[in-house]
């Protein structure tokens, strides 16, 4: 059944903002959180209220020639809840999702620049064998990127536990770069855009990848991770983050190099720039705000320490260089790590509850905290600072060799790690 939830408050005043062509790529994101419990009156009015100080996801998509703009309408959004007798319980999943046909059905999805379209649509299915709840979120691009999305779905858990919420309270307003802005002595870093393919042939190289790779789920404990980082020589100019990336790529690189003579030489980096260029993106600000910047070659791309110092220096540098493809001797890291999405949207349930998001793409690390798992005793527990990567990789030998390798570092400590 499917209702309509309108701001408690309308805040919107018809206030219209301008969007930038970067932010019509992105279709929605999408996710699902899955809870022991959930009382739906009261999810109902939290959402209300978060509406009236996110007046913008009750807007909608409006086209004044060549502009793309979103007006603060005051709209409703949809409400979706419907019941399961079906699946028995939620099964355990890894946190990135790649078979959609699992978690569609718990999505009410977006779609993508519609006139007059909802940008923000929320289901909740309730599991009656197991009393479970999967609250599915589908969030437009349009609106921002995955720091947008949590700040929202922070207000919303916080509004629903009866907290107000955690300051700074989002901010809307966008600069838009005009050609005054710009920096010829940039030009030269323009170059990945003369790889941009058409949407058309991005999407069918991604069908094409799909049916040639597989997704890979790894998982590393926070105590895997805290040895990682000793390993590094001059660990203190590197986090646990970076090395995390560089033993993904030295593992990789250390196998194709066997297998087809080839290796990755640079990772394109997803970077969140809020509060460094604080001019145009403050702390709290809801919009696509990040930059895809580029490391230089890897000195020696089969050393822990050489690449994650390499990767270091790329986002410390934070220098301009948007892309839209990657080479094939290039990966791509889009890092979540920062937001511990089971902590932030918890709705009161402290390490209670799974979270999920779907897609996974060839050579592009996504990096994720572990989900909580239930104990011999059947009780909930975290390791906070464990994490996820899921990625894409070349099925048959690349694949078996990378599991391989990984199997033996976790078993052996990582004693042939260097």
């Amino acid at each position: 059944m499917t209702s309509h939830i309108i701001p408690c408050s309308p805040t919107g005043n018809g206030h219209r903002i301008e969007l930038a062509g970067t932010d019509l790529i992105f279709e929605s994101i999408d996710n699902i959180f899955v809870y022991p419990l959930l009382d739906i009156d009261r999810l109902k009015q939290a959402i209300s209220r978060a509406l009236s100080i996110w007046p913008i996801l009750a807007g909608r998509v409006l086209i004044n020639e060549d502009q793309y703009l979103i007006e603060f309408s005051d709209q409703p959004i949809p409400f979706t809840y419907i019941e399961n007798d079906q699946l028995e319980y939620w099964p355990n999943l890894p946190v990135v999702v790649d078979d959609m046909t699992i978690c569609k059905p718990f999505i009410d999805v977006v779609q993508y620049k519609p006139m007059d379209e909802s940008l923000l649509r929320i289901k909740v299915t309730r599991l009656l064998r197991s009393n479970e709840y999967v609250l599915g979120t589908s969030f437009s691009h349009l609106i921002g990127d995955a720091a947008s999305n949590i700040h929202f779905l922070n207000d919303l858990s916080r509004f629903y536990q009866g907290l107000e919420p955690i300051l700074p309270r989002p901010i809307f307003d966008r600069y838009l770069w005009t050609k005054d802005d710009a920096d010829v002595s940039l030009l030269s870093n323009l170059k990945p855009y003369q790889n941009a393919d058409k949407r058309e042939i991005i999407a069918t190289n991604f069908v094409r990848d799909q049916t040639t790779t597989d997704q890979l789920n790894i998982s590393f404990s926070s105590i895997q991770l805290e040895k990682l980082h000793s390993l590094a020589d001059g660990k203190d100019e590197v986090t646990v983050h970076d090395v995390l990336n560089a033993y993904m790529i030295v593992t990789m690189n250390k196998n194709s190099i066997e297998i087809s003579n080839e290796y990755f030489q640079r990772a394109y980096i997803l970077v969140n720039y809020r509060n460094l260029l604080h001019s145009i993106a403050p702390t709290g600000h809801v919009a696509n705000s990040f930059v895809i910047m580029i490391t230089s070659d890897f000195p020696n791309p089969f050393s822990l320490i050489s690449i994650a110092k390499t990767i270091r220096q790329a986002i410390n540098k934070c220098h301009d260089k948007l892309i839209c493809v990657w080479d094939t001797n290039e990966v791509v890291i889009n890092s979540n790590f920062k937001y511990d999405w089971s902590n932030q949207v918890d709705f009161g349930m402290i390490n209670q509850f799974r979270f999920h998001t779907i897609t996974s793409l060839k050579s592009y690390f996504r990096i994720f905290h572990l989900n909580p798992i239930k104990d011999q005793e059947d009780h909930w527990i975290k390791d906070n600072n464990g994490a996820e990567v899921s990625f894409r990789i070349q099925k048959g030998e690349m694949k078996n060799k990378f599991l391989e390798t990984y199997q033996q570092d976790i078993e052996t400590n990582f004693i042939n790690v260097e």
